[in-house]
């Protein structure tokens, strides 16, 4: 495929954009010059994005309005659909072959008895054990959500993110028109471009800026600000907020493989283990207080709590199917 912009109409351009946008090979760069080139072109891809989310949702009940054909690939298409990856049935419903986009408006303009879904509706965003996502918003800005994380986007005038479980890395372009909100529990972070990382584990909020600032607070109440440099952890709601310094080289971390601490609690740490181990991670009082500094590597997640052993004083006992750290002094 050639690159987006070379001897194409912008609508085609603004379609291969969106085509690559959840690939590990996006240029990010190129797509946001190619927004900023011409408001035209921030006008196609929005109205491209907005057409793949609709088609997709309704995408049995357009393929069930269909004619019958002569059913003489139905089999292997169906297999390979099974088979694909989300990433892979995406692509080939936009362009298998070419712009596919034109076929399901044809189908949406003779079944006219079709109810599409509401544009307001979110996108909800699941990953697995194995699995990380990017997505691309409308103004160029991404995230990128960690293994076993689930959130819910509502991508408008002012992006609206709800933070369900697990971590999601926020590249936030600068627009103090654009805001965007998180919401992660009884809390909501507020930023207007900046990078950071939100982690909702069941009653902990932990939220990590690398650059820029953003805004921590419960609805209807003051909260604080949070500069790049810095980590605030809270638990429950009214929680006690513990703010510290972090590397913002070492924010999310998790995209490279690491997990990088610095004098950080057992007890938050074992918030991420939870996450990668397959199973929740507690940690006995006694010892979660215990400080870990270093680096751990993710990897299948298996490994992670040996490596915890490894530094510190404790050891890992298995109560129904959950891990227990416990001291071994």
């Amino acid at each position: 495929m050639t690159q987006p912009g070379e001897g194409h109409g912008i609508r085609e351009e603004a379609a291969e954009w969106h085509v690559r946008i959840d690939s590990d090979a996006m240029d990010w760069d190129g797509f946001a010059a190619w927004l900023d080139a011409d408001p035209a072109h921030r006008a196609a891809y929005d109205a491209i994005a907005l057409l793949d989310a609709e088609i997709v949702a309704a995408r049995d009940a357009i393929r069930a309005a269909q004619p019958a054909n002569d059913g003489a690939n139905d089999g292997a298409d169906a297999a390979a659909d099974a088979a694909a990856p989300p990433r892979t049935r995406r692509a080939r419903w936009w362009a298998g072959g070419g712009l596919a986009v034109a076929a399901g408006l044809a189908v949406v303009v003779v079944v006219p008895q079709l109810r599409l879904p509401s544009p307001a509706a979110p996108l909800v965003y699941r990953t697995g054990p194995g699995e990380t996502r990017a997505i691309g918003l409308r103004d160029g800005s991404r995230i990128v959500v960690d293994r076993n994380s689930e959130l819910a986007l509502r991508d408008g005038a002012s992006p609206e993110v709800e933070m369900r479980s697990g971590s999601a890395y926020f590249d936030i372009r600068h627009d103090p028109g654009r805001a965007m909100v998180i919401r992660a529990g009884d809390y909501e972070v507020r930023d207007i471009g900046t990078r950071f990382d939100v982690v909702r584990a069941p009653g902990h909020l932990a939220v990590a800026v690398a650059e820029g600032q953003v805004t921590i607070a419960e609805p209807g109440r003051e909260g604080l600000t949070l500069a790049g440099g810095q980590r605030v952890d809270i638990a429950g709601p009214g929680g006690q907020a513990t703010i510290r310094r972090q590397d913002a080289a070492d924010v999310a971390s998790w995209r490279d493989g690491r997990l990088v601490y610095d004098n950080a609690p057992l007890a938050l740490v074992a918030v991420d283990l939870s996450r990668y181990a397959g199973r929740a991670v507690s940690v006995d009082p006694a010892v979660a207080g215990l400080r870990v500094s270093g680096v751990l590597t993710i990897g299948d997640g298996s490994r992670l709590v040996g490596q915890i052993e490894a530094l510190l004083p404790v050891k890992a006992t298995v109560e129904d199917h959950r891990i227990r750290l416990v001291g071994t002094l």
